[in-house]
C-alpha cells in the first residue's frame, strides 16, 4: 500500500486546508514538493480546491508553476479540470495521473473518454468528497459548491471509467487519526467497489493507516500534516 500525501494550491501558492472550510497560507509549491520527497512521499495529489471560482486565466497560472516543478516523486493534478480544452494545456506538465470530480459526479462521459485516450486509462483518477451526517451520504459538488445526496451519483459509470477512486473525509480535513471508516462501509451499499482501488485522505493517521492496509487499499493520502515533523511520511510508512 502506498502512502502519499496531498497538496493544495490557490492562485499559485499553497494553502493549508481545515473541514472543507478554513484555508492558511502554506508556502511555495516547490518548496512543499522537495520537503515531501525529502521525507520518502509515495505519490503527491496537487488539488487545486477551487470549485465555482475557477477561470481560464487561474488555470493556467497554476500550471505555469507546476510545469517548472522539479520532482521524482509521481504527481497527480486534480481541480477545474471540466473541459477537453484544458486537457491540451496538460500536456508536457510532469504529471502522471489526473484526478477528475465534477466531470465524474456530473457524469461528463466525453472529457472522462477524452482524458482517458490522450493520457491513458490508467491515469484517470475519481475523487469524492464525502460526509457523513445521521447516515446520510453526501458527495460535494464541487462547480456547484453544494452536497448533494450520493444516490445521485452514477457509481457504475465511476468504477468503470476510474482507475482509483479517492474517498475524500471532508468534515475531518487537517485533523489526525480522525478519518470515518464508515464512508467506505456506507458507500459499498450504493456499489461494491473494489478496496484495491480505494484511496482514503482526511484525517488520516497511524490507526487510519493500519485500517486501510488491513482493507488492503490502494493507498491513503495525508493532508496538511505530512510537513510536520512529529507526522512526517516516514512515520506512517512505519505503521505498515
Amino acid at each position: 500500500m502506498r502512502v502519499g500525501a496531498n497538496v493544495l494550491i490557490r492562485e499559485q501558492r499553497c494553502v493549508q486546508s481545515y473541514n472543507w472550510s478554513l484555508q492558511r497560507p502554506l508556502g511555495n509549491l516547490q518548496w512543499v514538493i522537495d520537503e515531501l520527497g525529502a521525507y520518502e512521499c509515495d505519490e503527491i495529489t496537487i488539488i487545486r480546491p477551487v470549485r465555482a471560482q475557477d477561470t481560464l486565466q487561474t488555470f493556467k497560472q497554476d500550471l505555469a508553476q507546476l510545469r517548472q516543478l522539479k520532482s521524482l516523486t509521481p504527481i497527480s493534478l486534480g481541480g477545474g479540470l471540466r473541459d477537453t480544452q484544458q486537457l491540451s494545456l496538460l500536456q508536457g506538465l510532469p504529471i502522471e495521473r489526473l484526478v477528475f470530480s465534477s466531470a465524474f459526479i456530473e457524469n461528463n462521459v466525453s472529457l472522462i473518454r477524452s482524458a482517458s485516450q490522450i493520457f491513458g486509462r490508467q491515469s484517470i483518477q475519481c475523487l469524492l468528497p464525502l460526509k457523513l451526517n445521521a447516515n446520510k451520504l453526501s458527495v460535494f459538488h464541487s462547480t456547484k459548491a453544494e452536497y448533494q445526496n450520493i444516490d445521485r451519483l452514477d457509481l457504475a459509470f465511476i468504477d468503470e471509467f476510474a482507475n482509483e477512486i479517492i474517498i475524500y473525509d471532508t468534515e475531518h480535513e487537517g485533523e489526525y487519526d480522525t478519518f470515518d471508516q464508515r464512508l467506505l462501509s456506507t458507500l459499498q451499499t450504493y456499489h461494491s467497489v473494489d478496496y484495491g482501488k480505494l484511496i482514503v485522505s482526511g484525517g488520516v493517521g497511524h490507526s487510519t493507516v493500519n485500517w486501510a492496509m488491513q482493507k488492503g487499499l490502494a493507498s491513503v493520502l495525508i493532508d496538511n500534516k505530512a510537513l510536520h515533523t512529529e507526522y512526517a511520511i516516514e512515520g506512517y510508512k512505519h505503521a505498515l
